[in-house]
């Protein structure tokens, strides 16, 4: 290759690698900050470039070794990125990394059979870009309607169902195996064009009807995630019912003996002695305060939800120190801020009992301008390992806590520290 065709190859290389920095980036779930994850990109950008014009100088165009190492090499360097820049599960983002592969091989080979249908007599320049921007005009649209459609779905599904991520990414392994045999035949120009053309499509139809599938696995995977999240606030509901059984009998319990307290009242008044009486009132009083529920804040749910974490904790003797100023009009829902805190408090009441440590949760929840900041620390076993802020081995609970946190374009992080484990909750009203 000339020169000139360089300089043409990596202008349509830079098209084409910005294309899919947009398609990772819209498929991740960011794990670091901006300027380290364009930092990543832009690494990225550069050995992408690079490598495709070696590889083009080595092997020459329109070979099926170019088609081959430029393809393998570049997607092998995509998905380090995928996997690095990513928070989701591994699992998760195997098979949206398969299916990005999967929808650049069906638009390359369209690319090409446009191309060379319409514009047969460009130059092999001219063929470049022609191809190039009828390429990417197809993933944009595709990556737009699943930033439209699609994506809250795929967002909103947890990683925790391993299996079945495994095993609708094996599914698209198969068919990424058969599209990447069409891109070589079609960007080698093997002829037989008209009969594989038939094929191409017949397999791109029925890889949409796995897909149509695939989605409704989806879809299923959110439906249960709502499902165990309802779970838990009807678990938390039933604990306040109890607590209303266990405060009405202790209601009736005072009324009961609240007849007796006053003869006994009314019977040192008609001795006269005034004093006694007195004193009896005040210690009447104190056994009253003790028995009133804790108020740690104005919000009914937020405090109903500490108030019954608080038993629960002495019940299993363990010490608790909570400090909240959520007022009672808050913009966090009801239903999500079960899913955090409940499930917070849970996880550190149980990771106390797993040590069996005499330390103490502590719990300090603040309204910070317009967000809700929820910090938690509590005891824990050792062996407790972290991966970019959060736990290696992570439960629905966590990511039921993950997902309220996505909602209000919040953030979790938590560290580690002289057995103590403290997890940061803040949500964006």
């Amino acid at each position: 290759m000339t020169g000139n065709d360089m300089i043409h190859l990596a202008a349509a290389m830079v098209i084409l690698v910005l294309t899919h920095i947009f398609c990772l980036a819209a498929m991740s779930e960011r794990k670091y900050s901006i300027g380290k994850t364009a930092l990543i990109y832009a690494v990225f950008g550069v050995f992408f470039i690079g490598l495709t014009l070696a590889v083009f100088a080595l092997f020459g165009s329109g070979s099926a070794n170019t088609a081959f190492v430029s393809f393998t090499g570049t997607a092998l360097m995509a998905f380090f990125v995928f996997i690095l820049t990513s928070a989701d599960a591994f699992c998760k983002k195997l098979f949206l990394f398969i299916s990005h592969s999967i929808l650049f091989c069906i638009f390359f080979c369209i690319a090409i059979l446009v191309c060379n249908a319409l514009f047969p007599a460009l130059s092999e320049t001219g063929t470049l870009y022609a191809r190039n921007i009828v390429r990417t005009l197809l993933y944009l649209s595709a990556v737009l309607v699943y930033l439209r459609f699609l994506r809250p779905y795929v967002r909103m599904v947890p990683g925790t169902k391993k299996r079945t991520w495994y095993s609708i990414s094996l599914v698209s392994m198969l068919f990424l195996a058969v599209f990447i045999s069409f891109v070589i035949f079609f960007y080698a120009g093997y002829g037989h064009e008209r009969e594989a053309l038939f094929l191409f499509a017949a397999v791109v139809l029925i890889y949409c009807s796995v897909l149509w599938v695939i989605f409704g696995t989806i879809q299923y995977m959110d439906y249960e995630t709502k499902t165990e999240l309802i779970g838990k606030n009807v678990e938390y509901l039933q604990g306040q019912l109890a607590l209303a059984k266990e405060n009405e009998l202790t209601a009736k319990t005072i009324r009961h003996d609240f007849r007796h307290h006053n003869r006994n009242i009314a019977a040192l008044l008609q001795k006269g002695d005034i004093k006694k009486a007195l004193r009896y009132i005040e210690q009447y009083d104190e056994s009253l305060d003790a028995a009133k529920p804790k108020e740690f804040c104005p919000h009914a749910t937020v405090n109903a939800i500490l108030s019954s974490f608080y038993i629960k904790a002495q019940k299993d003797g363990v010490s608790v120190s909570v400090s909240a100023d959520t007022s009672d009009e808050s913009p966090i829902s009801d239903m999500d801020f079960v899913a955090v805190l409940s499930n917070l408090l849970e996880n550190a009441l149980n990771g106390c009992k797993e040590c069996g440590s005499n330390g103490e949760i502590r719990v300090d929840i603040r309204s910070v301008a317009d967000k809700t900041v929820i910090v938690c620390s509590n005891p824990c076993k050792p062996g407790l390992t972290l991966e970019n802020g959060m736990l290696r081995k992570r439960d629905t609970g966590i990511d039921s806590i993950a997902l309220a946190v996505r909602k209000y374009d919040g953030d979790i992080q938590y560290e580690l520290e002289n057995e103590y484990l403290t997890v940061c909750v803040i949500l964006n009203a």
